[in-house]
């Protein structure tokens, strides 16, 4: 991966994080790695726990932020969270996935979706 994409990645998370305390959500985690992968942010909503994926794009030329959020993605972050769950010793009365797709386009601010139970 290169520098600009981490760079951007990095800012998207960063916008990410900022907007969902915003919506009163306690940030947990960022970037929670394991071996088989990594989950961007991990929030409590209220009592429920939330897995969330941020996707951020300059251009849609490969496509939209959510597009990139593909069915096997989204099986591997069940995954996670479940071994999240295991290691952390957390319990919740529910948890929910959702996606944060975040448009960078040059000259404007940054548009920011969020979709909750994305999947």
């Amino acid at each position: 991966m290169t520098k600009s994409r981490i760079a951007l990645g990095r800012l998207g998370e960063d916008l990410a994080a900022d907007y969902l305390r915003k919506q009163a959500y306690i940030i947990l985690n960022r970037n929670y790695r394991t071996a088989r992968g990594e989950i961007d942010l991990v929030a409590k909503d209220g009592e429920t726990l939330v897995f969330i994926e941020v996707k951020t794009r300059k251009s849609t030329a490969f496509g939209t932020p959510l597009e990139a959020i593909t069915r096997q993605k989204q099986v591997k972050l069940r995954e996670l969270a479940l071994t999240y769950m295991q290691e952390q010793h957390v319990g919740a009365s529910g948890i929910r996935f959702d996606a944060i797709a975040i448009s960078c386009r040059y000259g404007k601010a940054p548009e920011i979706v969020h979709l909750r139970n994305a999947f």
